[in-house]
């Protein structure tokens, strides 16, 4: 069994979790996943992703089915399985208000972190990529609002530096934006430096 793929590049994860919860259920177990990361930019069409970042509890026999649903459809790498919890090494588990249901099975419940929430997880982790996403989702969103993105992060209890949030922002509206920004908000950028 081969995923489908749309031919856009993006998995159409779906099958992909029916059949998880078919194996679930074949076990008797449940899962509920909160799924971050590349999931969430491909749900919002950003870029299609490979694998799933997800919280969620896990044991050796849910890691075995993750694994035997992931080889059956050809979506494991050698080094890492479609479905991972490794984001929970780098994020706090996201609160249910900021998550919203994508798919609902008998034995599995897959929801998704919102969008702007996602923001502040990519600005914790503070990668390169990280912040290549966050350019990208502000400048699809046309937001060119920093000081009120800086005080919705904090509000969601990111610990967010604004010079890196700032370095999003040049990313989704290039240098001269940013330019522009700093002789217009000098006196407000005072507080942050």
């Amino acid at each position: 069994m081969k995923i489908q793929n749309p031919g856009n590049g993006q998995i159409d994860f779906e099958p992909v979790f029916r059949r998880l919860n078919e194996e679930l259920s074949q076990i008797k177990l449940s899962l509920e996943l909160i799924c971050a990361g590349g999931y969430v930019l491909q749900l919002h069409g950003h870029r299609a992703t490979l694998d799933i970042d997800a919280f969620y509890t896990s044991n050796a026999e849910i890691e075995a089915v993750i694994r035997k649903v992931g080889n059956e459809f050809g979506i494991n790498r050698p080094d890492e399985l479609w479905l991972n919890g490794s984001i929970s090494n780098m994020n706090q588990r996201p609160p249910v208000a900021h998550c919203k249901l994508v798919h609902k099975f008998p034995n599995l419940e897959v929801s998704a972190v919102d969008i702007r929430y996602l923001v502040g997880m990519k600005l914790a982790s503070g990668r390169e990529q990280d912040l290549i996403d966050v350019g990208m989702i502000l400048k699809h969103d046309n937001d060119q609002e920093p000081f009120e993105r800086l005080s919705e992060l904090v509000g969601m209890g990111f610990p967010i530096d604004i010079s890196g949030l700032l370095d999003g922002y040049e990313k989704a509206h290039g240098m001269q934006w940013l330019e522009d920004f700093y002789k217009n908000n000098e006196s407000e950028l005072r507080k942050y430096y």
